[in-house]
């Protein structure tokens, strides 16, 4: 392979705070906001426009708020007592509104458009914050702890943490969404076995073979909306999400099955002719990649059998939901589980100090991680992260130094369910 040899450069510490958070998605903001009120100096660097990642980007549908308390129970009272939820949906866009509201009311120092591409060490190889690009340019943010939600794990696989991607089988992950949203919709409610033969019915008289990608889609309009619906759709299979070129391919294709979508139903259905295209999500639903290798794991027996173990965090109830890996597959797997624990073990990445990994990205395979990669535990994870980096800063010690019973004791006391 070609290199490029850059050169070395001092690069200024634009902060030194307690805590530093890679991503500003659904785990990474409960982490920032409840890190900062539990007391804590936080920066919370984010590589989008806005706080929430999957929540205000991708999907409208939420679960699993039943059982926790804490940042999730707020999250979810707020949403529903303000009309933004109609359970299980929500509106994204006003979501984003109150994000930014906890975000600013909590203190934190938010970096949009910014992006975490190197962790920053100290002079024994420890991690000690996070090399940032943004319009400032390439800065450092130093920090005692770091938490990587990042979805991906790249903090902790830059740090040097091992990761497996994909089933275990074959390494495919699930396949990868974009949201898009259709406006001006005067139609009635439809179930998913009428928009299902609506689609067939339109397909035909297009003559253009139109097969829908995912076939789990139903009509109903955004909560707190007239007449938008929230399409999400457009899915593909196959395509690498950490290989940026693979990535770019699969948002080209899954914008193009926006495209098709909305023309098929616009043209050639009763229901749908006043539809007017609207805007397309700034960020794909990744559901699968790396899952770091944690001190603990959570696998498919602990879901299916529902593991409970000292140190558990918090509960997920959620079903194993797996989006189809590759194309000839069933659009989605659903698999029932028994309560489990999130173990606090799992956030911890082996042989790394003074990081947390949260999200997506924490110990686990590839079944369990389609149960618990759910809004609601995400937010569980963030504060129990939090938590975790408030015991340590205090201790001035490493999270791993911290006791997970501890953890999840406060947890408890603030209505997560043990």
């Amino acid at each position: 392979m070609d290199t490029y040899r850059e050169p070395a450069r001092e690069l200024p510490v634009s902060h030194d705070v307690d805590v530093v958070v890679a991503g500003g998605g659904t785990a990474g903001t409960a982490a920032a906001v409840c890190a900062a009120r539990l007391g804590l100096s936080v920066v919370m660097v984010e590589q989008t426009a806005i706080p929430g990642g999957m929540v205000t980007h991708v999907t409208h549908w939420l679960s699993d708020f039943a059982n926790k308390g804490g940042f999730a129970r707020e999250f979810i009272e707020h949403l529903q007592g303000s009309g933004i939820c109609q359970w299980p949906y929500h509106n994204l866009f006003q979501t984003t509104l109150y994000l930014d509201e906890l975000v600013h009311a909590s203190g934190v120092r938010h970096l949009y458009l910014a992006r975490a591409a190197a962790p920053m060490r100290d002079e024994n190889g420890q991690v000690c914050g996070l090399v940032v690009e943004s319009k400032s340019g390439r800065h450092a943010v130093r920090a005692k702890v770091v938490i990587d939600a990042t979805g991906d794990g790249d903090v902790a696989a830059l740090a040097g943490a091992t990761f497996a991607v994909g089933r275990e089988s074959d390494g495919a992950c699930q396949s990868i969404s974009l949201s898009h949203l259709l406006t001006n919709y005067t139609g009635p409610a439809m179930g998913n076995p009428d928009f299902l033969a609506l689609l067939d019915r339109a397909a035909a008289a297009a003559g253009n073979g139109y097969r829908i990608p995912y076939d789990r889609a139903r009509v109903q309009t955004l909560a707190g909306t007239r007449q938008c619906i929230w399409n999400g759709t457009p899915h593909v299979c196959g395509h690498d999400p950490l290989d940026a070129a693979s990535l770019s391919d699969a948002l080209v294709a899954l914008r193009r099955q926006c495209r098709e979508f909305h023309d098929t139903l616009k043209h050639h259905t009763e229901e749908f002719a006043h539809i007017e295209f609207g805007p397309i999500a700034g960020l794909p639903g990744v559901r699968e990649s790396r899952r770091i290798r944690c001190d603990e794991a959570v696998n498919y027996a602990d879901a299916s059998g529902g593991c409970r173990r000292p140190g558990g965090l918090f509960l997920v109830t959620q079903a194993i939901d797996i989006h189809k890996c590759r194309e000839g597959e069933p659009d989605i797997y659903v698999e029932k589980i028994k309560p489990y624990h999130i173990p606090y073990g799992a956030l911890l990445p082996q042989g790394v100090e003074n990081l947390l990994v949260v999200g997506r990205c924490i110990g686990g395979d590839h079944q369990a991680l389609a149960s618990y990669r759910i809004i609601a535990d995400c937010f569980a994870m963030g504060e129990a992260a939090a938590i975790a980096a408030r015991l340590a800063v205090k201790g001035r010690c490493s999270p791993r130094a911290i006791p997970g019973e501890r953890v999840a004791a406060e947890m408890a006391c603030l209505g997560y369910e043990q």
